[in-house]
């Protein structure tokens, strides 16, 4: 049975997810243009199936607790389509994760027989669920998110324990590994060129 919290504004200080060895992350906003579309909600989920929803205020963008627990590198976060939640981290809260997995390249470098990289295609592949992508489009600036809102939210990151893990298994056993690594060094610079206004192509959707 999953858990589900959320907080408004940040996590509460009595939350120590220091000793957690991966946190599944994602974000929301109200569109994909930097400084045009804000960021609205962090969503953060644990193996353990308890998922922390982090309202933030748009107005500071302040969130310490969280932005420690995003700062722990003994922590790796793991993200489909790291670049998009990186930048948006940057960019708002002033935070750049350095352990991540992304799960989106590491499909496109292990899984090169298929053109689906697509979170809801990789859940149905490696974890055998159909899950709906319907509330992605809907208004995560709403300060009542809805019930719906708050369960899509949630299956964002409920899955990307299971995909690492065989992504893993793939990518090493097509000595594939070393690259996957090298290529999650390279995101970090990507957002820092795109926040200075650099158009890339080479990490795209």
């Amino acid at each position: 049975m999953s858990e589900i919290k959320v907080f408004e504004g940040d996590l509460p200080d009595d939350l120590d997810l220091s000793n957690e060895k991966f946190i599944g992350l994602d974000n929301e906003a109200l569109g994909l243009v930097l400084g045009r579309d804000p960021l609205t909600l962090v969503q953060l989920g644990l193996e353990s199936k308890k998922f922390y929803l982090i309202k933030l205020n748009r107005e500071t963008y302040k969130a310490p607790n969280l932005i420690k627990v995003l700062s722990n590198s003994n922590t790796q976060f793991i993200m489909h389509y790291a670049r998009q939640d990186l930048l948006w981290l940057k960019y708002h809260l002033k935070v750049q994760p350095k352990n991540i997995f992304c799960t989106k390249v590491a499909s496109k470098i292990a899984r090169t027989a298929s053109s689906f990289h697509g979170y809801k295609d990789l859940v149905k592949e490696f974890c055998g669920k159909d899950i709906s992508k319907k509330e992605q489009q809907s208004d995560w600036g709403n300060p009542n998110l809805s019930e719906k809102q708050i369960k899509y939210a949630a299956s964002d990151t409920e899955y990307l324990f299971e995909i690492r893990k065989k992504l893993v298994t793939m990518l090493e056993r097509e000595k594939r590994i070393e690259l996957f690594k090298k290529s999650m060094e390279v995101i970090p610079v990507l957002v820092d060129m795109e926040i200075a206004g650099y158009k890339l192509s080479t990490f795209e959707h």
